[in-house]
This record gives structure tokens, sequence and C-alpha cells, in this order.
């Protein structure tokens, strides 16, 4: 499926392929529901980049070439997001979406198991994925907190999941998407040092946002209450049971992580011993932005 806005965003994605990965291998995959885009560098075994709620595959560019010096390293763009067909997340069992998406991927790409790397609503994904299918996924790494822990929300998520007005007041806040106007946007809710975002990353952020409001407000929505993050997506107990080796790795920055969540965290890892956690000093909610070196060392360590 194809639109008006899918040029602009292929050539900043090209544009900021060509400055951080040129050789990155760009291709498409279906899956049950439509067609997406995955981003595959590298060879060798394979790793799963699973990104967070209002991005793409795109925000894993910058560190993929040091992540694919061993590896087959493959980004996805999850429906509705990036290059992937729209999606109207309204209605949506997410737990049982994100399963059966992720199962399909990796089908599609002939790969039977992998590691997997997510970020923020990503990390639910995978979790999720992890939970149903544990002998298909080797090691995971949650790359900024996930929802699923605690019902905690920041305010402006809380809003754009209001009934009725939600909706509105979303396409009038995401409706005219600029660099430094995103750059903002990232210096408030995702990385501790906007001045460090690359005018390219931020280009693909503007088109992927023009292209993507509606898909990404309608997961707001399905993730995201007047009471914070919704019930039914709380994994309570299940965290217990997880038995793939599993790495929480937040900044210290990570606007989405409060007291309550380190404290969760600090629980759910005294309970279970193939979860661990790592902090990340001077970093935000997409922390191998803020700091990759950092990230790139903890994420190697533990997939070793």
């Amino acid at each position: 499926m194809t639109n008006d806005l899918d040029r602009p965003l292929e050539d900043a994605q090209a544009t900021l392929l060509a400055r951080f990965a040129p050789a990155t291998r760009v291709r498409r995959v279906r899956w049950s529901g439509g067609e997406t885009q995955v981003l595959e560098l590298g060879e060798g075994p394979p790793l799963l980049l699973v990104h967070g709620g209002g991005d793409a595959a795109y925000e894993w560019v910058p560190i993929m070439p040091a992540l694919a010096r061993h590896r087959r390293v493959l980004a996805v763009d999850r429906p509705g997001h990036g290059l992937a067909d729209p999606f109207d997340y309204d209605g949506v069992d997410i737990l049982v979406h994100a399963s059966l998406f992720l199962g399909s991927v990796l089908d599609a790409l002939e790969i039977p198991t992998a590691d997997l790397v997510a970020n923020s609503i990503g990390g639910l994904w995978s979790v999720a994925f992890a939970l149903d299918h544990p002998d298909r996924v080797e090691r995971l790494v949650l790359a900024g907190h996930p929802p699923g822990v605690t019902r905690d929300a920041p305010l402006p998520l809380r809003v754009l999941g209001l009934p009725i007005v939600g909706k509105p007041i979303g396409r009038v806040v995401l409706g005219r998407p600029s660099r430094e106007r995103n750059r903002k946007f990232w210096g408030e809710a995702l990385v501790a040092h906007p001045e460090r975002l690359a005018d390219e990353l931020l280009d693909v952020d503007v088109e992927h946002m023009r292209r993507n409001r509606d898909s990404a407000l309608s997961l707001v929505r399905r993730v995201v209450g007047p009471r914070g993050v919704r019930r039914e997506l709380m994994l309570d107990d299940r965290w217990r049971i997880l038995s793939v080796p599993t790495l929480f790795l937040y900044g210290d920055r990570d606007a989405f992580v409060t007291s309550k969540v380190v404290a969760t965290w600090e629980a759910i890892a005294a309970s279970n011993t193939s979860v661990r956690t790592a902090r990340v000093p001077g970093a935000g909610h997409l922390p191998w932005l803020d700091e990759p070196q950092l990230v790139l060392d903890e994420i190697e360590r533990f997939l070793a």
C-alpha cells in the first residue's frame, strides 16, 4: 500500500541511512495484517530491533553499524509506523497482536530464533512474544522503559488517551511537525541531550509523523487512558514466569521511569533470576542516542 506521503519519508530515510549506515538493505515483508519494512545490516546471528511508540525503525539507525559488526541486524517498522502499511489500533487486543506480528515477521524472514532489543512500547511487544514463544527468543534487551510494569504514564499521554477529546487534541498537537519542534519534543520526552540529535534523524521523524499521525494516535489510545497504562496491559505475575534472559536497560533521565518504576523492576529482578537491570547515567528514554557507547557495551556484554 502506498500513498502520497511515502516518497518524502523514503527520501528522508535514504539520507539518514547514507550518513550512518549506507550498506543497509531495505526490504518489504508481509505479515498476516499487511506489509511492513525491515532495515537489514550485517551478517551472523540475527538480532531483531523493535522500536518504540511514536517512532519507527529509523530510531535505531545511528547504532546499527556497531550492532552489525558480528550480527545480522534487522530493524522492523511496527504496523502503522515508518513505511509499514497504515494500521488502526482501535479495538485491537494489543498483546495478542504484538505476539502475532513479531512471529509473522520472523517467519517471513525465515528466522526460527533471535535475540531481541526493544524500546518502550516495542518492549511490551517483545515481552508478549517472549511469554508466548520463549523457544524463539534467545535473549531480550529492553532499552527504555516499556508499558506493562506499572500504570505510570506522563500526563500528556494520558490526555491523548481521553475519550472523545483525546483524538482531536492529538491531531492538533502533532499536526505541524518540523525539525526544531520535534527536537524540542524529543528533549522533553525521549532524550536527555536533544542538541546531539542528527538533523537527518529529525527530518525522518517529521516525515514519519506526517504520514503516520493517525495510526500512532490510535495506538496511544489503546495503550494509555486517563488513569495511565490500561489495566489489561499490565503483565503483573507474568513477569515472574518470563524465562527468557532479559535485561532492563534504562537511562537515569528517562521521563517514563519514576521511583515506583525502579522499585517495581527491582522487585521483578528479585523474584525472577532471568531478569536483571542496568542504569545508564545521563541518558533518557532512547538511551543509545544519549550515551551510545555505554549502551552498546551493556548490550554486547549481555548478548555475548
